[in-house]
């Protein structure tokens, strides 16, 4: 079994790549989905969530997302400390898909944040998923129906790609014009 990291910024696509690798025999590990699994249900991030951003961020017991964010991706800190909060949880859920899915060749952790939050270092390889500003921005306005500025902002409390890079092993280029299936075939 190889155990492979699959990053990039927000609106690369790599949520089409990873179903990608999943129809080619991959086990898929979305860590997004996870920790948003754990803000809503899990006693212990809801409550130092609730004590750190304060008790108003959740109403009627759910996580009120946006406004989150809003906090988060205005001030590094506070994103690191969500952070802090959020991925030893989904580090914990990880350690246990990779038991029940142990006989399966690969396994595709998809996080956004793989190289910031460590999460890179129990892989066996890493890739990064890219695609031009524009495309991304285009997308994730359509996507989430937010402005372009708020996908700047978001984008600029991401770590930039180049940087990402150096942690990783491939790069499959999403831009919408070049085929995705060879490069993943070529990977695997």
């Amino acid at each position: 079994m190889k155990i492979i990291g699959l990053t990039g910024g927000i609106g690369s696509g790599k949520s089409t790549v990873a179903k990608v690798f999943e129809a080619l025999g991959a086990k898929l590990f979305i860590a997004d989905t996870e920790a948003n699994i754990i803000t809503a249900r899990h006693p212990l991030a809801i409550k130092q969530i609730s004590d750190t951003f304060g008790k108003d961020i959740y109403q009627n017991g759910e996580l009120n997302r946006r406004h989150l964010a809003t906090i988060v991706f205005s001030s590094p800190e506070k994103l690191q400390t969500l952070n802090s909060i959020v991925h030893p949880l989904v580090k914990e859920a990880f350690d246990a898909f990779v038991i029940k899915h142990s006989a399966a060749p690969f396994i595709i952790m998809e996080s956004a944040i793989l190289v910031q939050c460590g999460l890179y270092r129990f892989t066996d390889y890493n890739v990064l998923v890219t695609a031009p500003e524009e495309v991304r921005i285009q997308r994730v306005v359509q996507r989430n129906g937010i402005s372009a500025e708020e996908v700047r902002n978001r984008m600029s409390a991401q770590m930039p790609d180049n940087e990402i890079a150096s942690y990783c092993q491939y790069t499959i280029i999403n831009d919408g014009i070049k085929m995705i299936i060879p490069q993943v075939e070529k990977i695997l």
